[in-house]
């Protein structure tokens, strides 16, 4: 990539495969995440080439990606056999090969829920379900289309956002596993070499490489200067879209998920006081206060 190698060794033991493993927990989260926008611009009514041109334009934007311009490729494409749109003729079943699970079983082990790739990886396992979907759909009627509400331009920024937040994820996995298992991974340098011959390869990582250089405060990429200024901006795109997606019940399970996981790790308090309750009022686990140091406090229910 501009006279800059784009493989690296990462890490003693298997800190390389971990690494490529996580790449693909990523690159479900954004398939899924373009999916989602696939989904509500078709549920508006738009014509395919008419998408292809949108999402060429956006590669041409912050949103310059390969899964971008593949996209906008594959809506203009025809099948040869029919000459029906491709995507017409595809059945809506999503393979996969294990690796997205793996990324979230890994996460989960090391106390990272990456949601926005579990909510791409549940949504890939709901599609192949086809005749119980079939059914439901039966049981439960919906509306076929939905009203012009969604701009293009919130879709781009919606997008945008939730892709962040889903890289975010990742690169926050693989500092987990770099300081559990001791690889001392350059997650820069990760960046570095996702950003040609792989499938996540973007623009964005470019930036990404950047504020890792420069500190991510807690380690969190959202919380960098420089995309928490893109999502000051973005998020209120992202919460109009799921909004809106929600009102017309059109699922955008991993949008919703990087719009949840946004308005939680941004709350000082939140709900887990009650948890830490219910756990001792049952099993007196126990809970730390807020007004002292130390642990193993119980509730006036403790008796």
């Amino acid at each position: 990539y501009r006279g800059d190698p784009c493989a690296d060794w990462l890490g003693p033991d298997g800190a390389g495969h971990f690494v490529k493993t996580v790449h693909n927990g990523i690159e479900y989260a954004d398939m899924q995440l373009i999916a989602e926008v696939y989904g509500l611009m078709r549920a508006g009514g738009r014509a395919l080439d008419e998408m292809a041109e949108v999402f060429a334009e956006w590669n041409r934007g912050p949103l310059q990606s390969y899964l971008i311009e593949i996209t906008s490729k594959i809506l203009d494409a025809r099948d040869g056999e029919t000459g029906k749109p491709v995507v017409d003729v595809i059945l809506d079943s999503a393979g996969q090969k294990g690796t997205g699970r793996w990324t979230v079983i890994e996460a989960l082990k090391l106390g990272q829920s990456a949601n926005t790739i579990e909510a791409a990886v549940g949504a890939r396992s709901w599609s192949a379900a086809k005749a119980m979907r079939a059914t439901a759909e039966e049981t439960y009627p919906h509306g076929r289309d939905i009203t012009a509400e969604i701009l293009d331009s919130d879709l781009e920024s919606a997008l945008l956002s939730a892709r962040i937040i889903g890289y975010g994820q990742g690169m926050a996995l693989l500092a987990a596993a770099s300081e559990h298992f001791e690889w001392g991974i350059d997650l820069a340098r990760v960046a570095q070499i996702w950003r040609a011959g792989c499938i996540i390869r973007s623009s964005l990582l470019d930036d990404i490489s950047t504020a890792i250089d420069d500190g991510l405060p807690h380690g969190q990429l959202i919380l960098a200067p420089s995309f928490a200024k893109r999502l000051k901006s973005g998020m209120p795109s992202l919460r109009r879209v799921v909004t809106a997606s929600v009102h017309h019940g059109l699922p955008v399970p991993a949008m919703a998920a990087a719009l949840s996981y946004f308005d939680t790790v941004r709350r000082a308090r939140g709900t887990a006081d009650l948890i830490q309750a219910q756990r001792d009022f049952f099993g007196r686990h126990g809970f730390r206060r807020v007004d002292r140091d130390g642990e193993g406090f119980h509730g006036p229910w403790a008796g």
